[in-house]
């Protein structure tokens, strides 16, 4: 009995669904750290030497840009340290990036969340973060190629018949 061509198709859609699911070790780091309510201190490592990347920092409750974009020179190792001037009080969790230019292309090296210890000022309330739903979300993408593919064979096998 012969595989068919879809058969294997499906199989090769799913198999790269779920590579794209499995946690990858990055050789990149990036780390958000404070001692002031007024400062998060940027450290990253294992980038390119001597390149001019970018740090990003968004507000975790609202998505929104915190400070625009700090471009940053990493050292001769690939490492940097960058003060940035933030108000942990207003933005107290922080999800930051570190970008490199590639040629023409922004690609993102580094990723990281950022919990500080400064409180909200009373009385201000404070969004419950409700984490992620890359389960369903990947549930759903899969059901969606599996009716695809349903769709395509029996459309093909009537066509043929």
């Amino acid at each position: 009995m012969r595989v068919p061509r879809l058969l294997k198709a499906l199989l090769v859609m799913v198999a790269l669904v779920v590579l794209g699911a499995l946690p990858v070790g990055a050789a990149e780091t990036l780390v958000l750290s404070c001692t002031v309510c007024t400062t998060v201190v940027a450290t990253g490592g294992g980038l390119p030497a001597n390149a001019d990347v970018q740090v990003t920092m968004n507000d975790v409750t609202t998505g929104q840009e915190v400070v625009k974009p700090v471009p940053v020179q990493t050292d001769a190792q690939g490492k940097f340290v960058k003060k940035v001037a933030v108000d942990l009080t207003k933005h107290p969790s922080l999800e930051s990036s570190v970008w490199t230019n590639n040629g023409q292309v922004l690609v993102i090296a580094a990723h990281s969340r950022f919990n500080s210890p400064c409180k909200p000022k009373p009385g201000q309330k404070k969004l419950a973060f409700t984490g992620s739903h890359t389960p369903e979300l990947l549930g759903g993408g899969l059901g969606l190629l599996a009716a695809g593919m349903l769709l395509l064979y029996t459309s093909r096998r009537r066509v043929t018949t």
